[in-house]
């Protein structure tokens, strides 16, 4: 038997709360009105699958473009994305695309800034 310690990770309240909030990591979109909020915890391999064939971003990448380069494409991507998470699964991007143009009133910000009013919270 060996006296060398385990390399095993160690669950502690720390990398509890780091992993919680690496999840909780994500973007919400107000697009005239209406709100979209989508945050990592909340995507499937599938989702993040289907973000990449359709728009050629990561959900990393799409909140870095986001965050730098906010144009009308990214702020489909965000609704699309948000909307298949509540469970329109079979929604197409391009349908979403063709619904938002340069005149709708849009507003970006960070998912952990939006109040979640929800009766489940």
């Amino acid at each position: 038997m060996s006296n060398r310690p385990t390399t095993a990770r160690k669950r502690t309240t720390k990398t509890e709360a780091n992993r919680d909030a690496a999840l909780n990591e994500g973007i919400a979109v107000t697009v005239d009105g209406k709100l979209y909020t989508v945050r990592m915890g909340d995507l499937s391999s599938i989702d993040t699958m289907a973000l990449r064939r359709a728009t050629g971003f990561s959900f990393m990448g799409l909140m870095r473009a986001a965050q730098s380069d906010p144009d009308i494409d990214i702020v489909a991507a965000l609704v699309w994305l948000s909307r298949r998470v509540d469970g329109e699964k079979m929604l197409d991007y391009e349908a979403v695309a063709a619904e938002i143009g340069y005149e709708a009133d849009i507003d970006l910000a960070d998912a952990g800034d939006q109040v979640d009013d929800s009766p489940e919270a």
